[in-house]
């Protein structure tokens, strides 16, 4: 069997791969945390289209949650036995963030358009491309009666989204995954597919509130302006943390720690009168080298500084802490069978990289499981008018299959 073989048995189905994913984007599947009714309908519409596909093995592990009407959300897991007890893992997710404004739209998001090559609506891009793809791919290799060397399971998880509680965690926690096991997790990609994710930032959101001592602005020694201590604070934070964690990684882009104040509340309604209370937030994006805990033992000694000059008080407290997972060796056996797929389908070696935002690699690899991450796409995850490019969809499904068949190709 040789590469051209198995990517042809891929594009034979490209008809059947677009009808597939445009029949599931009409079913929305939006978590409880948005109003949605989660993914129950269409976990059923993934199951079935499983088992039209030929595929003998299907399980459905449902995660109780009494938020949604059925009381339950999905996750459905399609194999292929392969002819060792090893196991390669592709988890991609069935639900999808809400579609926002419906007049910035060109189609309605749950009626599915194609149009130039493009597959407009909900959840195109995020995450039903892949989910659509690795299914394809995996059905390659039962039309051409190819038995992978790894067990391959496909796993459509619910609860991406707003977390992994019902999703990856829950089937973490049946100890489904386990340690030695491979896996390929296409929640980033590259337009061109040249890049795969080994490594993730540090994030820590950080809700900070100072509270001084309100008074009228013609009198500003009968108070303390929580504004100007804020701004104090601001300044004094970002330089000392800039410079203390300064850092270069150029498998990050951009390569470095960022410390970045972003949302600022409303303090007082006239000009007038000096605020007594000022709240913001920090986004930390902290290169893996750098410990949480000491990023944030430093940003106190700021504050206490600044507590002393101002006599204002400062609290902080997480919205969100992610610490940064281990990463997935460049030389590891996932990173490089996957480079070797995207190569012979697409003639291209991709590289290596690290992001400052999180995915669902984290789980996998804070439990000793080497994760990848990779996908191609155009960037358009949650926003109006999202879409998967055709090409895509078929390429990546191409990826797969030659991934899959491994040393059942000739030349590897």
């Amino acid at each position: 069997m040789n590469v051209k073989s198995i990517t042809k048995a891929v594009s034979e189905d490209e008809d059947l791969m677009v009808q597939s994913l445009m029949a599931m984007l009409r079913i929305k599947a939006v978590g409880p945390e948005s109003g949605g009714d989660g993914e129950h309908e269409r976990g059923k519409y993934v199951a079935k289209l499983v088992k039209d596909l030929g595929f003998k093995s299907v399980e459905v592990l449902n995660s109780p949650d009494k938020r949604v009407p059925s009381g339950k959300r999905p996750n459905i897991i399609a194999r292929l036995e392969g002819t060792t007890k090893r196991k390669m893992w592709v988890v991609s997710h069935m639900d999808t963030v809400p579609e926002g404004d419906l007049s910035a739209w060109k189609y309605p998001p749950y009626e599915p358009k194609l149009v130039e090559g493009r597959i407009y609506g909900r959840g195109a891009e995020d995450n039903g491309q892949q989910l659509v793809a690795s299914l394809f791919g995996l059905r390659a290799l039962l039309k051409l009666g190819i038995k992978p060397e790894c067990t391959i399971g496909l796993v459509f998880v619910a609860d991406e989204e707003h977390g992994f509680t019902h999703g990856i965690d829950f089937l973490i926690k049946k100890k489904m995954f386990k340690k030695g096991d491979l896996a390929v997790v296409p929640d980033h990609g590259l337009p061109d597919g040249s890049g795969i994710e080994v490594v993730e930032k540090g994030i820590a959101w950080i809700n900070v509130e100072v509270v001084g001592k309100q008074t009228h602005a013609s009198t500003p020694d009968k108070g303390v302006n929580a504004f100007e201590a804020a701004a104090r604070f601001v300044l004094a934070a970002t330089e000392v943390l800039r410079g203390k964690y300064s850092g270069v990684d150029p498998l990050f882009d951009p390569p470095i720690s960022t410390f970045e104040p972003t949302k600022c509340e409303l303090n007082t309604l006239n000009v007038n009168t000096i605020p007594g209370r000022q709240v913001f937030a920090f986004d930390f994006r902290v290169l893996p080298k750098y410990p949480l805990g000491e990023v944030m033992a430093t940003l106190r000694e700021v504050a206490d500084k600044v507590e002393t000059s101002t006599k204002a008080k400062i609290s902080m407290s997480f919205i969100q802490r992610s610490d940064a997972p281990p990463s997935t060796p460049v030389d590891s056996e996932i990173v490089q069978q996957l480079s070797a797929a995207v190569e012979l389908v697409r003639g291209i070696r991709p590289r290596p990289m690290g992001i400052g935002g999180g995915t669902c690699a984290a789980p996998f690899r804070r439990h000793g499981i080497e994760a990848a991450v990779w996908s191609t796409i155009p960037g358009t995850a949650h926003d109006a008018n999202e879409y998967a490019r055709v090409k895509d969809l078929v390429g990546d499904a191409q990826v797969y299959a030659v991934l899959f068949a491994g040393k059942n190709l000739q030349g590897l």
